[in-house]
């Protein structure tokens, strides 16, 4: 697997759970009229998550609108260090990050022509732009052999993290977890 699905990858484990120790939501606004995005379902197992290894992704709802580069990103990421939630910078494209255009973050996708194949098993498209469609991926197995050194870090600990789609001044589409993720082979005092 390349090093953009492992980052997706990584993404999804963060961004979406359903077990028991994990919990998640939908937050669009209610005074947003016309969400692009909402989310009725999402599953990640194992709980925790272990890093590098299989996690079983699972995910419905719906886009409800055209969307691609008018759409931009806010990510908020904590993790819980020393007993209170520390906000986790932004880091080569991880962490509490803005952006533009999240649609250059898939555009290894597009470069290569193909989506995962657990993807385009179920017609679910990977590149922008998205178009209204339901969203339906049952519990499928995505494999991460390895971690970008930069993230190494990020990859054990309890994190929350909400992640909200944004065009002009609305959020159009949001998303909180709660999570834990365990890392095998190495471990540090601070980090894990």
């Amino acid at each position: 697997m390349n090093s953009a699905m492992n980052a997706v990858v990584l993404l999804l484990s963060i961004f979406v759970s359903s077990e028991a120790a994990v919990t998640w939501r939908d937050c669009v606004p209610p005074t947003t009229a016309h969400p692009y995005v909402t989310f009725t379902s999402v599953s990640v197992s194992p709980s925790p998550v272990v890093i590098p290894g299989n996690i079983t992704i699972g995910v419905r709802g719906s886009v409800h609108h055209n969307f691609g580069k008018d759409v931009r990103m806010v990510v908020h990421m904590d993790k819980y260090l020393l007993g209170v939630w520390t906000k986790v910078p932004c880091n080569s494209n991880v962490g509490s990050c803005n952006y533009d255009n999240p649609c250059e973050f898939l555009s290894a996708f597009a470069t290569s022509g193909t989506c995962p194949p657990q993807l385009e098993a179920h017609g679910l498209p990977c590149t922008c732009p998205f178009n209204p469609s339901d969203i339906n991926l049952p519990p499928s197995v995505f494999e991460v052999k390895t971690i970008n050194a930069a993230w190494s870090w990020l990859a054990t600990g309890k994190f929350r993290v909400q992640a909200e789609m944004i065009h002009g001044h609305d959020i159009v589409g949001c998303f909180h977890v709660e999570m834990d993720i365990k890392r095998t082979g190495g471990h540090g005092f601070i980090f894990g």
